[in-house]
């Protein structure tokens, strides 16, 4: 009686939301579970989950955040692509976007924080990592779940200032990173904090004031980047006045949770990337945001988007069984 009730309830959830497929089909990863070995392992005859110890997920961990910190991020940029990261590697972040394949994760998690530690005048609200400290993980199989305080350096504010830093990772067979998830934790608590950090330098007495401030200052680095690396086919804005008058006049600031729509503070993520490749990266700080920073999507679909194709972040044969959910 109560598994009937069960089912029932599922499926008038499934009616509900409209987006998930009406199915009872076993979640199976799509060429089984990524970097596995051999085709009998686990049930069913699936390709076998990769199975680390805990020492070495914590080291794989470790190795990870150490490429992570500056100055060790600048070479991990120009490595193209990290040798950290998985060649079907994908990558979430709640703050920003998604992120598919290596070039693009190399770019984002080590170029982005390079870029802004080789050039500490630049106003941004955002600071390159210093040093870090792992205080929560656990592990198992091939994924680990862990919260990480990074110190990063805010060199518009000159002060340095804890982030904690939660993700999912799963490594494949090679111990390459191939599915990672990460949210920034109070990250809204951290944008009110820096607004505050920055009044008394911007000699401002409320955060609506500091933002006025901000966003021309912001716009102004953003159109220095245009001028300098967006040319001929990679050109954004007609000159640097259009560049200027759109980023501080046209397009609204943002706020924490925006740093991947139709924001400066999406514009002022991207232009970091610029410098490694023009053709993809400057579309993304112009008026159409190039597909990085748009409203593209609404606060369900952001919570319910099925991102993990390869695998789902629970150890084998726990997984939902509808492929849509375990995907999420």
């Amino acid at each position: 009686m109560m598994l009937s009730k069960l089912l029932f309830v599922i499926q008038l959830c499934t009616l509900w939301w409209g987006i998930l497929p009406a199915t009872n089909a076993t979640y199976i990863p799509k060429g089984g579970y990524p970097g596995g070995k051999g085709g009998g392992g686990g049930k069913g005859g699936h390709s076998a989950q990769p199975n680390f110890t805990f020492d070495e997920m914590w080291k794989m961990q470790t190795k990870f955040w150490d490429a992570f910190m500056y100055p060790n991020n600048v070479a991990e940029a120009k490595s193209i692509n990290s040798s950290l990261l998985a060649p079907n590697v994908l990558g979430r972040v709640d703050v920003t976007r998604t992120f598919d394949g290596p070039e693009l994760n190399t770019e984002y998690l080590f170029g982005l924080f390079a870029t802004l530690a080789l050039n500490p005048g630049a106003t941004t609200l955002l600071g390159y990592p210093v040093s870090y400290e792992i205080v929560h993980f656990a592990a198992s199989q091939n994924i680990a779940s862990a919260s990480t305080i990074i110190m990063f350096n805010l060199t518009s504010v000159a002060r340095l200032v804890p982030i904690e830093i939660d993700t999912w990772n799963m490594w494949n067979a090679q111990g390459q990173v191939v599915e990672y998830d990460a949210t920034f934790r109070w990250f809204q608590f951290f944008f009110d904090n820096f607004l505050g950090l920055a009044m008394p330098l911007l000699g401002t007495t409320t955060p609506q004031q500091t933002i006025t401030i901000l966003q021309p200052l912001i716009a102004t680095g953003i159109c220095r980047t245009h001028t300098e690396y967006c040319t001929g086919e990679n050109q954004q804005y007609d000159n640097a006045t259009d560049c200027f008058n759109f980023l501080s006049a046209k397009t609204r600031f943002g706020t924490a949770y925006e740093l991947g729509r139709d924001t400066l503070l999406c514009r002022m993520v991207h232009e970091n990337m610029i410098p490694y490749r023009p053709e993809v990266h400057c579309p993304h700080i112009g008026p159409s945001g190039g597909g990085m920073c748009v409203d593209d999507t609404t606060y369900s679909q952001k919570v319910l988007e099925p991102y993990f194709t390869h695998a789902p972040f629970v150890p084998y044969g726990y997984a939902s069984k509808n492929a849509t959910i375990a995907a999420m």
